[in-house]
């Protein structure tokens, strides 16, 4: 084994930032364990003698499962919370390749009080808050990676073959009214969803690009951002993540604003990209005419979210469709990076036409964002504003540098400012 216990994450996913941040050094104060013996849990590892607290003891007690940064592999199982609020927890992470550290288990020391727990060793800190949901909202360190904890039983991870659904969600196969080469297109949709049977109102969150569109393979990836969709159950409603055509493993073609050399990536040609936007916006309402068939998706007016891209498509699905939609948040938005000299004319387009949508939109920027900075941001919102759109425009600061994009990955910047804006919705609608 090699590494400490401080090498186990890294600040963000190589996927996500375009450059990550240095690790913590420190040194737990309980000795690692590794024996022959343990269990292995999907790459994981367990002591046979773990024996986690029964669960009406301490919302906290039990066996959790989940993923740093939607990444990262990890099991927390909460052995024993004493009345004065000791606690003693049993913490197992995954292989981390990129920090040199091997897959281990630690036992570590806690304290609860009431929702919260910290667990501690020398110069460790992971904090974990009981979500009015019933997971587990987990914080490691001063804010440098995230993780929403699910409650699973220790038998049904430890059994031989046992497939464990890591993921919060359901990856589900939609059937839309999308045609492509004459033959219907089924798109992927993530869904997360609130306890209960619903119906519930929907919220519909929207990825971004993959950089400059040439790395092919991150057209595969699924993307969801569990903590977002965490805090919306919180608010009551159920969250999907559509993936558009070509993306994660929806059917049809990816393609949203590419010139005729396709391996050139992203073209910054206005006609094209605006035609590439236009297509993701019929992706868009294809994924949320199908979510409204379902049974435990209410009738009340649609949440729109996204990040980047899935941003500014928010913004403009609203305009087009104000009547079906409720409410924007959008996360950084834009179609075309500053790097192209037609990204103004691109953004603000897409910008204005979500001036159709009369009720407030919530708009979060980070500083130092390689794609869109504050000046550029902040005019694509003017431009929006002058066109009749109403809305609110938060500016957040991330650590390190160029990384302003990232602000949806890191909770704490947002989380005020989201919990306001679904509470004035809630308002206005009663």
């Amino acid at each position: 084994m090699t590494g400490n216990l401080s090498s186990l994450l890294w600040a963000r996913p190589v996927k996500r930032f375009t450059a990550t941040l240095a690790a913590l050094l420190f040194v737990p104060a309980s000795p690692v364990f590794s024996e022959a013996s343990d269990y292995e849990v999907d790459g994981l590892l367990l002591p046979q003698n773990a024996r986690p607290a029964v669960d009406d003891i301490s919302p906290f007690a039990g066996t959790w499962i989940g993923r740093w940064d939607g990444v990262l592999k990890t099991i927390l199982i909460v052995e024993s919370v004493a009345e004065n609020g000791e606690a003693k927890v049993i913490y197992s992470i995954a292989d981390n390749p990129s920090a040199g550290f091997e897959r281990a288990w630690f036992r570590l020391d806690a304290m609860v009080n009431g929702s919260d727990m910290v667990i501690s060793g020398s110069g460790f800190s992971l904090g974990v808050k009981a979500s009015p949901t019933g997971r587990l909202r987990a914080v490691f360190g001063d804010g440098i990676s995230f993780a929403i904890l699910s409650r699973r039983e220790l038998a049904s991870l430890i059994q031989p073959g046992a497939q464990i659904e890591w993921e919060l969600g359901t990856s589900e196969m939609v059937r839309t009214e999308l045609f492509e080469d004459g033959k219907p297109i089924d798109l992927e949709i993530v869904m997360i969803r609130p306890e209960g049977d619903g119906p519930f109102p929907l919220a519909v969150v929207n990825h971004g690009s993959t950089g400059t569109g040439t790395n092919t393979q991150a057209f595969l990836d699924t993307w969801t951002n569990e903590w977002f969709a965490d805090v919306l159950n919180q608010f009551g409603w159920i969250v999907a993540f559509p993936q558009r055509r070509g993306r994660g493993k929806s059917h049809g073609l990816y393609d949203e604003g590419f010139g005729t050399n396709r391996s050139l990536g992203y073209t910054c040609d206005t006609e094209p990209s605006l035609g590439g936007a236009d297509r993701a916006l019929e992706d868009l309402h294809a994924a949320i005419l199908s979510l409204r068939q379902r049974p435990d998706v209410g009738d009340e007016p649609v949440l729109v979210a996204g990040q980047s891209r899935g941003g500014i498509l928010s913004v403009a699905y609203a305009g087009f469709h104000p009547e079906m939609t409720g409410g924007v948040i959008n996360f950084a938005g834009g179609w075309m990076g500053e790097f192209c000299k037609t990204a103004g004319t691109i953004n603000q387009t897409l910008a204005r036409k979500g001036a159709g949508f009369k009720r407030p939109m919530l708009w979060i920027y980070g500083h130092d964002d390689v794609y869109y900075s504050i000046a550029h941001s902040r005019k694509t919102f003017e431009a929006f504003i002058q066109a009749g759109g109403s809305g609110r425009f938060e500016e957040v600061t991330v650590r390190g540098e160029n990384n302003g994009h990232w602000a949806m990955a890191i909770p704490p910047l947002w989380s005020t400012h989201v919990e306001r804006y679904l509470a004035d919705m809630a308002e206005a609608a009663n």
